[in-house]
């Protein structure tokens, strides 16, 4: 493997493949499917790019107008030297959403994306249709770190760690084990883009950082604004599903529970069976149908679940 590696494009999405700039930043990003088609705005997770939707984008494509951004500081989009908060990143998707001129869209959400997604709900209501929140949801119950991150959290350990994962590149491979279920059942191409990917991610000092800065503002808020974000997340209208693995070690199930309790018939809650916390990638033809469930390629865009539950 090369040394430092480019975040190639995959070559089925290279036809989708776009860059637009912002007030602060350029993003990249994929565009596909029918314009007059309902829209469907992918947002990834931590340490994460556009290409984690790779198995899922021609599929939707064929009944939706697809967009996936990389967050600013990750995979081919610029990154400031500042703080990677969610109210950050948040205001980062509302500028591209106004930019494109996106209108009632569906979020999806993955993870770190997932509350992205939320916090574009809350602050952005008349623009969502509604969302779709996968492996992830905001924090609105006190929760420490978990001890595996406790290092990570701490400013110079975390660099180290980090860049001391280059020396290997079975160690860096060796590091996604936790979010799946099994990785080494995944595809054996899955395996060999995975491998390549997680390398040129850890060799983007870019990346490591807006990855650092992600997980000790999550941290912040994770301890000290609950009590805020759980107000937030009763008062928001957005219908919303909620999906998660039955072997994410990475989010607690308890968190999406609760946020399912806090929307009081709002949300709606799908346990994925033998999945991690890479749903996207590791049962992608069921979550193409899910969302196909739950979002009809109608003019308006509107579920029947959607309808079910407005007040209309």
């Amino acid at each position: 493997m090369q040394r430092n590696p480019t975040m190639d494009i995959p070559p089925m999405l290279v036809p989708y493949a776009r860059r637009i700039a912002l007030r602060d930043l350029e993003l990249f990003y994929y565009d596909t499917g029918a314009a007059q088609a309902p829209t469907l705005l992918l947002i990834h997770g931590l340490g994460d790019e556009a290409d984690t939707w790779r198995s899922i984008i021609p599929s939707l494509a064929q009944r939706y107008r697809v967009i996936a951004p990389d967050l600013p500081g990750f995979g081919r989009s610029s990154g400031p030297k500042s703080g990677y908060s969610l109210t950050f990143f948040a205001r980062a998707m509302a500028e591209f959403m106004a930019a494109l001129g996106l209108q009632q869209v569906t979020l999806v959400g993955h993870s770190l994306g997932a509350m992205i997604a939320q916090r574009l709900s809350i602050g952005l209501p008349q623009l969502i249709q509604q969302q779709i929140l996968i492996s992830g949801c905001l924090p609105i119950k006190h929760q420490f770190p978990r001890r595996r991150l406790w290092l990570l959290l701490l400013p110079g350990v975390g660099e180290l760690m980090l860049a001391g994962m280059q020396c290997s590149h079975e160690l860096a491979f060796q590091s996604l084990r936790p979010f799946y279920f099994n990785l080494y059942e995944l595809p054996a191409r899955e395996q060999r883009f995975l491998r390549r990917r997680v390398w040129a991610r850890l060799c983007q000092a870019r990346q490591r950082r807006a990855t650092l800065s992600a997980l000790r503002w999550l941290a912040v808020d994770a301890l000290f604004r609950a009590d805020q974000y759980l107000d937030l997340v009763s008062e928001c209208p957005t219908p919303t599903i909620l999906m998660a693995g039955d072997h994410d070690m990475i989010v607690a199930g308890e968190c999406i529970e609760a946020t399912e309790v806090v929307l009081a018939g709002r949300g709606q809650y799908i346990h994925l069976e033998s999945c991690g916390h890479m749903p996207q990638q590791e049962c992608p033809a069921l979550i193409v149908e899910l969302i196909a469930e739950l979002v009809p390629a109608g003019c308006d865009g509107e579920s029947d679940w959607h309808n079910e539950h407005s007040d209309g």
